[in-house]
């Protein structure tokens, strides 16, 4: 596949202005950030389990305890890995904060409490300077995977600001967000953030940003930050599925882009390219935005 030299010279600085943001104090302040998102669910789920001791109501109430569960097993285990110790088990039920129900939440509280790790359990159910230690030792090892989904959290939240400010400088108007079953349902020069588009086949998909163009034609705008070469396959994957029913269901009314941002492979940008997806970038915001302006005209 032949890749277009513009993707690699855009990829190759989107990286380089991507390492720049992992300085000593940007790096720092995500760490701290993640920590102190993953204490809370730490401390969530000691609470709905009576600090360890009912782990069977705690996953009743939500799947999503076994994130902080996982962690405390000796020694920690993947989503992968616990499922092949407890194949009852099915990790949409953390990934959706699904409540277990009858033999499940048995099955996967027994696999949990036989592989805990026992001086985290002695610490849950110790003092307040065991429940401190007990806190720090486990939002410690949950950040630790949480900071890069924090940081890219971080990005993608400013990645949209600047799109949202640029459109709402250039005379944009903001529409509340709602389902697009119709081309009339964004009106040209105005937006929605956030917003989900129908479909043919599939349920609606969520867009970041929808704008309305001129003669009633629509472009559907994803965000993609990535943190490194194999996210940014997940990332673009995404975008042409999205792209896919898209075009499925609406043909050529409605128009596909995406706004790339971190690490990204040369290839993958040339996989949308090559998929008729418009590929931008946050470094260079002005190109989309001449290019909003050509498609107004």
């Amino acid at each position: 596949m032949a890749i277009d030299p513009k993707h690699v010279a855009n990829a190759a600085q989107a990286r380089a202005l991507y390492l720049d943001n992992l300085k000593p104090d940007e790096a720092s302040a995500d760490w701290t950030y993640a920590k102190f998102l993953a204490r809370k669910i730490v401390i969530n789920s000691l609470r709905a389990s009576n600090r360890l001791r009912d782990i069977e109501g705690a996953l009743m109430k939500s799947g999503g305890h076994t994130l902080v569960y996982r962690q405390m097993l000796a020694p920690p285990m993947s989503q992968d890995q616990f499922k092949l110790v407890c194949k009852a088990w099915n990790k949409g039920s953390e990934n959706g904060d699904r409540p277990l129900k009858g033999a499940a939440a048995v099955a996967v509280s027994q696999a949990i409490i036989k592989r805990f790790d026992r001086g985290l359990i002695a610490l849950a159910r110790g003092d307040r300077r065991n429940i401190a230690s007990l806190l720090r030792v486990t939002a410690t090892l949950m950040a630790v995977q949480k900071v890069a989904t924090s940081r890219r959290s971080r990005l993608a939240f400013e990645q949209e600001y600047a799109v949202v400010q640029m459109l709402e400088s250039d005379g944009w108007t903001k529409l509340p967000s709602k389902l697009i079953d119709t081309r009339a349902a964004v009106p040209p020069k105005s937006f929605m953030r956030k917003t989900r588009f129908a479909t043919a086949t599939t349920a609606p998909q969520e867009v970041d940003i929808a704008c309305g163009l001129h003669k009633s034609y629509l472009l559907a705008m994803e965000c993609k930050v990535t943190n490194d070469e194999t996210n940014s396959v997940k990332r673009i994957n995404d975008v042409q599925k999205k792209a896919s029913a898209w075009k499925s269901h609406w043909g050529s009314f409605v128009m596909t882009a995406a706004l790339l941002q971190g690490v990204v492979a040369a290839k993958d940008v040339q996989r949308l390219d090559d998929a008729g997806v418009h590929v931008f970038w946050s470094h260079k915001l002005h190109e989309f935005r001449a290019w909003l302006a050509s498609q107004m005209a």
